[in-house]
């Protein structure tokens, strides 16, 4: 295959795979599948051998990822049903005072997002927001705009589904992933508020519903404190890196045999959602929502992600197989172009044109791990570059988009300003400060 051909035909299958979600509305689940069969046929894998690399390649990524996003998922759903997300908002609105407040949301979406699908972030702070509009004359396009920083730690600190994909496809450590993440994620979330600071006059109609039934939601007696809200977050994210720490500075110590146990993801992830549970929810031992209904939620919610992210290492077991990934990378390097731009343009363009961050991130996963080699860059450097890439931009082809701007009472010229511009400055932001990382020599 020549280098040409081999570029056209990831061109092809990218583009009928974006096709497929954006025009087609398929499911990405099925349009993956779709897709892969099509770069199957086109690099010339004999069909006698494609089923079973379909199920290897499912199977690998499966393995490594399944748990982890479960978890992360009912962990959500935990600080959900208790109403912990909730504490957490109101807890930084007071610490910040009225005049911040929206460095306040911005703060508490900014952690939110680390085990909360963006979407359900949307769903439990709007309304809180929508008050906040009311009391302090902000206005909703600046709280709409600002609560948008979610889907940039979901796009770089795990548990969410798409860094946890490029971690697992780039073997790259969670303990390593979610400390940069969050570091790279900092530009996004100064650039987020400093934009929608600049929208806080622009008035628009607010949802009267919100303002009808918040007046007696959980926020008004819940007695539950801001560490109890915050610490089934932070605990996973410490154990985590403790157990990295450990390995490194202390590879041969009774305390890192037993952080490589309790600090491995799966350890950490759960031991969060029973301090979820046993701190914040009540008579949990009793409470058949709590053993059954929450964990079968979690399962449906996972479910998507899981199929997602696995049929993406499909993808790669092609690209792989048929050495597609280093004659594309081979020609890359040719053509002195600084291989951190390539998983940082494959996240962009897949987010832009899909609308889903964690489907940017798992393709770019897919299409960049085999070529590192080549395109001479580390694990580490490609994870933030195509973690940052898919965080811009929001705009028509989101649900989150629609789901935001109907909550929030906006219309499209509206929500395009304030999702769209927030979501691309804070992917610019988070971009551009990867590659000063990168270009300095520190990932």
């Amino acid at each position: 295959m020549t280098s040409t051909y081999v570029f056209v035909v990831l061109i092809v299958s990218v583009g009928a795979l974006v096709f497929m979600v954006s025009k087609l509305k398929f499911h990405a689940v099925l349009a993956l599948y779709l897709a892969s069969l099509m770069l199957a046929l086109l690099v010339g894998t004999p069909i006698e051998k494609i089923p079973k690399m379909i199920n290897t390649g499912f199977g690998n990524t499966c393995k490594s990822v399944a748990l982890v996003i479960f978890l992360g998922s009912l962990l959500g759903i935990i600080l959900n049903k208790t109403g912990a997300i909730v504490k957490l908002t109101d807890s930084l609105v007071k610490f910040f005072g009225k005049k911040k407040v929206l460095w306040a949301i911005g703060t508490s979406c900014c952690i939110l997002g680390i085990p909360v699908f963006p979407d359900t972030v949307s769903l439990l702070v709007i309304p809180l927001c929508t008050n906040l509009a009311k009391k302090t004359g902000i206005s909703m396009m600046a709280f709409a705009s600002v609560i948008q920083i979610s889907i940039t730690t979901s796009s770089l600190v795990p548990p969410t589904p798409g860094p946890v994909a490029a971690a697992a496809a780039l073997g790259l450590p969670l303990g390593v992933a979610i400390p940069w993440g969050i570091l790279v994620a900092i530009p996004g979330l100064l650039a987020t508020v400093l934009y929608a600071n600049t929208l806080k006059d622009k008035q628009v109609p607010l949802n009267e519903a919100f303002l009808e039934d918040t007046a007696n939601s959980a926020t008004a007696d819940l007695s539950m404190g801001f560490v109890r809200a915050i610490t089934p977050v932070l605990l996973p994210v410490v154990l985590i890196i403790l157990q990295t720490v450990s390995s490194v500075m202390m590879p041969k110590s009774s305390f890192a045999k037993v952080m490589t146990f309790i600090g491995d993801p799966l350890s950490a992830l759960f031991i969060g959602c029973f301090s979820a549970v046993f701190l914040q929810a009540r008579n949990w031992v009793h409470n058949l929502d709590i053993r059954d209904k929450w964990i079968n939620s979690a399962v449906l919610d996972c479910a998507g992600p899981v199929f997602i992210t696995a049929l993406g290492g499909s993808l790669a077991a092609f690209i792989k197989s048929a050495g597609a990934a280093k004659i594309l990378a081979e020609s890359i390097v040719a053509a002195h172009i600084p291989g951190i731009f390539v998983p940082m343009l494959i996240g962009f363009m897949i987010r832009t044109a899909t609308g889903s961050n964690t489907l940017g991130v798992a393709t770019a996963a897919a299409l960049c791990e085999p070529m590192l080699d080549i395109l001479g860059i580390s694990k580490l450097a490609a994870f933030l570059a195509m973690c940052s890439g898919a965080v811009a931009f929001s705009h028509a082809n989101s649900s989150g988009f629609w789901l935001t701007c109907s909550l929030s009472k906006l219309n499209f010229n509206q929500g395009f300003r304030a999702i769209g511009g927030s979501t691309a400055l804070s992917g610019l932001a988070t971009s551009i400060f990867t590659l000063i990382l990168y270009f300095a020599g520190i990932i």
